[in-house]
């Protein structure tokens, strides 16, 4: 039932402005108005706001220089994201240079990064920002100073930047969490791996997580730990979570690496194997199907890197005088089952691949062959 009602939502037709995605990566024509847009075999729904952005004060002759700004890149899903943007900026004759700086996880670095781009006179910004609450006043410079702000991935509140593209972190929650509490049949003790604390994508797929166990009497979360979304860390928090509690029934993860991390965890200690949901990266759909031998079910949600690609194309816009929707949601289909996995896995390809891409596959293996 849960798969049939999210695949419902996915294919409801939902009215975007496709112009704004003329340029190669979205194979569709202006005259053309669909909820779908297939990329590499992933169907893609782009939900845009009504809300349109009067762009008029950032019009500016180019070339461009185009300032990108990350949280971390210490995993693979922020070096894929990276090479999102740098592939399209090829693609794009007034894209002189990308300058991308990285915060390193550091509120203060990511403030000090969007300072520098801005006295180094650069035409736009496409930011992940670390935190909700902490960059206003450095994003409201920047736009004071004529420079268009592209936030993307991680939520933000919209006065604060130009415009956002990302997705819905707490439906991911939701459909995760409520797919567990079915597979366990509506009662049990779960454990709960987060990102990275105080992170808006991190808090949000946790809201929609949590809203889901508390409808549920019977469902308790008997812990939940931070773990950076990565392998290392997950598998050392769910080493000591083994270790202080006897009965676990299965365990929430948040994305990234964790769940990888908490299956080694798991095959360590010599416990069998209990339901998990995890993200759609590659090494996690090897390691289910290879579980799968031993009873491991799971549901896997697909987090684009393509949110920095399309980022830059509304900046481009932007810098063009044009309107631009305040903000886009960008979603790829859940993996539901085994077969899922077993489609979208690839074998000579490592563990940091993320199958949600609108890489070319030439890049792909650039990026991740063994």
């Amino acid at each position: 039932m849960l798969e049939k009602n999210i695949l419902v939502k996915l294919f409801v037709a939902v009215f975007i402005l496709v112009v704004i995605f003329s340029a190669p990566v979205f194979a569709m024509t202006s005259a053309e108005i669909s909820s779908q847009v297939e990329v590499k075999g992933w169907k893609y729904v782009i939900n845009a706001s009504e809300e349109m952005v009067d762009t008029a004060k950032f019009k500016k002759d180019g070339p461009y220089t185009i300032g990108y700004v990350t949280i971390f890149m210490s995993n693979s899903w922020s070096t894929q994201m990276k090479e999102e943007i740098m592939v399209e900026a090829e693609k794009q004759e007034m894209v002189e240079s990308i300058v991308h700086l990285d915060a390193q996880l550091e509120v203060a670095k990511q403030i000090s990064a969007v300072e520098d781009l801005v006295a180094k006179g650069v035409d736009a910004i496409v930011i992940d920002p670390v935190s909700p609450q902490a960059m206003q006043g450095v994003l409201t410079m920047a736009q004071d100073n004529g420079i268009p702000v592209i936030a993307i991935s991680s939520q933000i509140p919209l006065e604060q930047v130009t415009a956002w593209v990302g997705r819905d972190d707490k439906e991911y929650g939701r459909v995760t969490a409520q797919w567990l509490v079915e597979e366990l049949g509506y009662k049990g003790n779960i454990v709960a791996l987060s990102g990275i604390a105080g992170n808006p994508v991190t808090e949000q797929r946790w809201a929609g997580a949590e809203e889901v166990f508390k409808e549920n009497e019977d469902i308790e979360v008997i812990t939940r730990e931070f773990a950076d979304w990565g392998f290392a860390q997950a598998k050392s928090a769910m080493a000591n979570i083994l270790s202080a509690y006897p009965q676990i029934d299965a365990v929430w993860s948040g994305g990234g690496a964790m769940t990888q991390g908490a299956m080694e965890a798991y095959s360590d200690a010599g416990r069998e194997m209990i339901p998990m949901v995890g993200e759609a990266n590659n090494g996690f759909l090897l390691d289910w199907i290879e579980a799968s031998q031993n009873g491991f079910s799971s549901i896997a949600f697909n987090n684009p890197t393509s949110h920095s690609a399309i980022g830059l194309k509304l900046a481009l816009k932007a810098l063009n005088g044009e309107p631009i929707p305040e903000q886009l949601n960008v979603t790829a289909p859940y993996i539901f089952t085994l077969q899922d996995a077993e489609k979208y896995a690839d074998e000579n390809l490592e563990d940091g691949y993320w199958v949600g891409t609108t890489l070319s596959r030439e890049k792909i293996e650039e990026l991740w062959s063994k």
